[in-house]
């Protein structure tokens, strides 16, 4: 008796956990993409600058991307080659590793302390090389499934540490920022509400990675994928919306609202603007 295709997706659907984990799956799948188009449309389209931020937001949209359509076409049986876990494995190195970058390249907006700065690009290094390019070998992924989904909560586990503590340095430092009243300069109510916005939308990202924590040790491997996908676009997307009201807020405290820079006490530097898109309004 012959399998037809429609037979081949029936069995991968119920493999997966049925209709409803696959179009949950989906959903989640959905967003990630609407979100990373929009937002390279956007970063191509409206920047006129080249950063660091650029290129990290650019890659981690791209990865998403990749990383998404990839589990899509392996978990339902569409492209079971040991290409497809590569480039799985690739494309989750990549937006996982810019998405660190995109945290570490906007610090400069509240960190005055260079050193930490350095500290925290050190620790990406570390654990990229550590938990990213140490990741399953395709050739075993029967035999050892239940180490590679081990060594997945590993994974999850280093990098959720390692964005919460950069999430925590920018709660920490915005909220030192706020109470110095020169670098707040004459738009003090508007700098004011976007530093808030900066905190409150660091604390919604420690709670989106909390919960891609609780998914991934709850045993749904194969849910897990998507909704990181979904988890991570949202941040990405987030945190771009937030660094152009931060800039815009910053770079008028730091010029006194006049266009005249403010006398710097010592030891206190203002931010600095290398390293941020500029966008065209």
């Amino acid at each position: 008796m012959s399998t037809t295709s429609e037979d081949v997706i029936h069995a991968a659907v119920t493999e997966f956990g049925g209709l409803p984990s696959s179009m949950t799956a989906a959903a989640f799948l959905g967003v990630a993409l609407y979100l990373c188009i929009e937002l390279n449309v956007r970063l191509l389209t409206r920047t006129t600058s080249r950063s660091l931020y650029f290129w990290s937001c650019l890659l981690c949209s791209w990865g998403l991307i990749v990383h998404g359509i990839a589990i899509l076409l392996l978990n339902f049986h569409i492209w079971e080659a040991y290409s497809s876990i590569v480039v799985v494995e690739l494309a989750w190195l990549t937006y996982v590793v810019a998405q660190s970058l995109v945290l570490y390249s906007r610090l400069n907006l509240v960190l005055r302390n260079t050193q930490i700065g350095r500290y925290v690009l050190y620790m990406i290094v570390v654990d990229s090389v550590i938990f990213g390019l140490t990741t399953r070998h395709p050739n075993f992924t029967a035999r050892l499934h239940h180490a590679n989904v081990t060594w997945d909560k590993v994974q999850v586990s280093a990098f959720f540490v390692q964005e919460t503590l950069i999430n925590i340095l920018y709660i920490y430092e915005t909220a030192k920022y706020l109470k110095n009243m020169e670098l707040l300069g004459n738009c003090r109510q508007t700098t004011r509400t976007n530093l808030r916005n900066l905190i409150a939308v660091n604390v919604l990202i420690i709670i989106l990675d909390c919960s891609v924590m609780g998914l991934c040790f709850s045993g749904y491997f194969d849910l897990q994928g998507f909704y990181k996908v979904a988890v991570y676009a949202v941040k990405l997307r987030t945190e771009f919306m937030i660094l152009n009201q931060l800039r815009k807020a910053l770079t008028g405290a730091s010029t006194g609202g006049s266009g005249l820079v403010v006398q710097r006490d010592a030891g206190i530097s203002l931010p600095k603007r290398n390293n941020v898109v500029e966008v065209v309004e």
